[in-house]
């Protein structure tokens, strides 16, 4: 088993941001490292751009950055208001998600159900209609 730590981008931290941290992975290859890596919780999993980089490191280097990433308390939150009060901690390493700045998603409008009654021709049945004796309609 080799030792690996992949830099990923982790997600929870605002619309169209990411976090840029690292994880700390046993595995044979960097290919295993960063499947690995996809799968953990927090990480951008649908974006094709979440795996970063992925280095190699030796025992002591893997077992000392292994530890320091368990005091960062982003890791240990279980939920979003413990995650607020964390912010700051990661805040430097908070970045804008390019892939949003250079393609706009198009928004479609939702189509009223009225038009569709409109053109058919039972529609004016109910048009044309009085739902009682006092109303206009």
């Amino acid at each position: 088993m080799k030792y690996y730590e992949v830099t990923v981008k982790f997600g929870h931290v605002g619309k169209n941001k990411y976090y840029k941290g690292n994880v700390y992975l046993k595995a044979e290859n960097g290919k295993e490292a960063a499947q690995k890596a996809r799968s953990c919780p927090r990480v951008k999993h649908d974006h094709k751009d979440a795996i970063l980089s992925v280095v190699e490191l030796d025992y002591e280097t893997f077992q000392t950055h292994f530890d320091h990433n368990r005091e960062i308390s982003y890791f240990s939150c279980y939920n979003v208001q413990e995650q607020r009060d964390c912010i700051c901690e990661i805040q430097d390493q908070i970045f804008q998600e390019t892939r949003f700045e250079e393609e706009p998603v198009k928004r479609t409008k939702k189509h009223n159900l009225r038009n569709k009654y409109n053109d058919d021709p039972e529609y004016e049945f109910y048009k044309s209609r009085k739902c009682c004796d006092w109303c206009a309609a």
